[in-house]
């Protein structure tokens, strides 16, 4: 979705979730940068060995909730916070141990933003899925959207 001739950095943890959040966290605060994607991995494979909807899954997820606070944190201390805008989700929903499927407990995405311009309490009533991020990253920025995308721009949040 992104032309990798506009991606200035990758850095490979290695599904080591608090390596992606000390390295995120460095660059934030040394480098500032315009848009960052970083992946926490280990919900994907808690659900995959143990079970979604376990309490070892909710107990990952809370590990999850403190490294996104680490995150905020560290854009506060970059000075950054007035212009960061978080958008947190997953990129898929899980029944059992997999995933991949179309149920609705499988497609269906919790998807958290943050930031200036987000009103505080909207919740979103429509479906939201993995699809629906890029289009609404790029209506937010305010670029014209692909056709080609499965997703949607949601713009319920502004309303």
């Amino acid at each position: 979705m992104i032309d990798n001739k506009v991606v200035q950095k990758v850095i490979n943890t290695k599904d080591d979730d608090e390596a992606a959040l000390n390295t995120t966290v460095d660059i934030i605060k040394k480098e500032k940068p315009t848009i960052t994607f970083v992946h926490f991995d280990q919900p994907d494979g808690v659900g995959h060995n143990i079970g979604h909807n376990t309490p070892e899954y909710y107990a990952e997820l809370k590990q999850v909730d403190r490294r996104i606070g680490t995150l905020q944190q560290a854009v506060k201390d970059a000075g950054i916070a007035d212009e960061t805008i978080f958008v947190i989700a997953a990129d898929h929903g899980g029944t059992g141990k997999g995933h991949g499927g179309k149920s609705l407990a499988e497609v269906e995405i919790p998807w958290v933003m943050t930031g200036p311009g987000v009103p505080k309490g909207k919740e979103i009533k429509e479906t939201l899925m993995i699809y629906d991020i890029a289009p609404t990253l790029t209506w937010l920025l305010g670029a014209p959207l692909d056709a080609a995308w499965r997703g949607k721009a949601i713009k319920a949040f502004q309303q």
